[in-house]
């Protein structure tokens, strides 16, 4: 089998930096397990690379020869269990059964596995397309088939010029002579601050609202139409929430702009894990933020280091699981007597 033909590299676009995170502002010492390893990061530099003659998948996966190559990925391990799956199978599917498309002008690549979610594509994918913004004119930013279907793509590409947007189609392979990509700006779930601050700045300044009318400052965002991760017990908390101001809202009732509006208009933001808490990327300088958190789970901080990268003022409460699940799937049953104490907390 070829060895994996390394990329072309054509700049250093960001250099390297160290990462520092506070507390929250409620941290109790019990809980130092829960962040003490991502109080400091080191973020690797990014770097522009072009790729030779590279295929890729309608899934979005980058291959050449017999060799699917890591930059489709996060994370290494990802690979590792695609070969687990079978990687013979992905690859007779792609030069077998699937039609085969020439692009042979230059075109762009930001996306890995994970970039469709919403959480994914605004600190992952545009903080990548943020960096290469000068270096558009003339690039084809190349996506699979189901960006086309997520309501927030297009607008937030608007925002940043992207005239060429071309789309992988679920039959098919792109054959491409040479394709453009800016290495990610930090690992998932971490940011340099500058860039995700940049990106920030380029969506308020599009689509921030500072008179959106029938929301104030103090926002809910209810994962009550989610599959996952919801608030078992939320019909108990909300009057809580109404007692201090607090309004409830739906992400998916919203549009991509209006969530920007939104928030943008928020001081404090209450949320549980989940995509809707993103929407802290918007919300006024100096905001709480409050993260109804599984009690378990020390593995996902993105919420907690992206307030830190933002100077936000981050707070959580720990919740009981409604069943013993993994993390990062189990609905949480948050105490209100306890609520009530953070609400009072992050408002004063």
């Amino acid at each position: 089998m070829p060895t994996h033909p390394g990329p072309e590299k054509l700049a250093t676009i960001c250099p390297a930096s160290v990462s520092k995170r506070t507390l929250p502002r409620n941290f109790e010492q019990g809980h130092l397990q829960l962040f003490q390893h991502e109080l400091e990061k080191n973020i690797p530099q990014s770097e522009l690379l072009r790729f030779h003659n590279v295929r890729v998948s309608s899934e979005g996966l980058l291959f050449k020869g017999l060799k699917m190559l890591p930059e489709s990925f996060a994370f290494p391990v990802e690979l590792d269990e695609w070969k687990r799956r079978s990687v013979v199978k992905f690859l007779v599917t792609n030069y077998l059964f699937r039609k085969q498309r020439k692009i042979e002008r230059e075109v762009l690549w930001i996306t890995d596995y994970w970039s469709k979610g919403y959480f994914h594509w605004l600190t992952d994918a545009l903080t990548r397309l943020f960096v290469v913004r000068d270096r558009l004119d003339g690039l084809t930013l190349m996506l699979p088939w189901e960006f086309a279907t997520r309501e927030f793509v297009k607008p937030s590409l608007d925002v940043f010029g992207v005239k060429n947007v071309d789309f992988i189609q679920p039959n098919e392979v792109l054959q491409c002579r040479s394709l453009m990509m800016p290495t990610h700006t930090a690992p998932s779930g971490h940011f340099k601050d500058e860039v995700i601050r940049g990106v920030r700045a380029k969506l308020l300044a599009a689509f921030g609202d500072a008179s959106y009318s029938g929301l104030g400052e103090r926002i809910y965002i209810s994962r009550g139409a989610a599959g996952r991760r919801r608030i078992a017990n939320e019909d108990e908390l909300v009057p809580i929430l109404r007692k201090f101001g607090f309004q409830s809202i739906c992400s998916e009732e919203l549009s991509f702009q209006e969530q920007v509006a939104v928030a943008s208009r928020a001081r404090y933001l209450v949320s549980n894990h989940g995509a809707g808490l993103t929407n802290m990327l918007f919300m006024r300088e100096g905001g709480s933020v409050l993260e109804l958190r599984h009690r378990a789970d020390w593995i996902n901080n993105c919420y907690f280091i992206l307030a830190s990268a933002l100077d936000f003022n981050y707070f959580y409460q720990l919740c009981e699981p409604a069943v013993e699940e993994d993390p990062h799937t189990a609905d949480l049953l948050v105490a209100p007597g306890q609520l009530e104490e953070n609400l009072k907390n992050i408002i004063t």
